[in-house]
Order: structure tokens, then sequence, then C-alpha cells
């Protein structure tokens, strides 16, 4: 399961753009396409639960977690989100 890292910064250009956490958390479960940038970070085009398309730039998470979850089995970085459209 996909772990997210929100913070006030990155909700705020999601919510700029007219989308919630939510549709973009959903996005990751219908990518019709994903690379790498150069600066490490990936973009993503996907589709929203609305059926609109958006492009969602993200990276890994590199800051490790205040307090981790014990009870959460932890496969895959934390996603953080930099922006959506």
């Amino acid at each position: 399961m996909r772990r997210f890292k929100w913070i006030e910064w990155n909700v705020g250009k999601v919510n700029g753009h007219a989308l919630s956490v939510g549709e973009v958390e959903a996005a990751f479960d219908r990518v019709y396409l994903s690379r790498q940038r150069k600066d490490g970070s990936f973009e993503t085009y996907a589709e929203i639960p609305s059926g609109r398309h958006i492009w969602v730039i993200w990276r890994y998470d590199s800051e490790p977690d205040e307090a981790p979850d014990v009870f959460l089995d932890v496969d895959e970085p934390t996603t953080f989100v930099i922006t959506a459209y």
C-alpha cells in the first residue's frame, strides 16, 4: 500500500489546481504513464475517480517519519507529492 506525506505546502498546491488529496492519492490506482525526471522526481499521468486526467509530480520522501507506525508493514518509501494539475 502506497503511503503519502502531506503537509500544508503540498496540500495547498494540489487544492490550487482544484484537486483534493484523496483524488491525487486515488490517481495512483489508474496510472497511464510514469517516468523519472532529470532532477530525480517523477511525473505520472493518471486518472482520478471523476474521469479527469492529471499530472502528478512527486518524489520519494527522504525525511524519516517523526513517529513511524509500528503496525504498518512498509515495503515502499513514502510518496511526497510536489504538485498535481
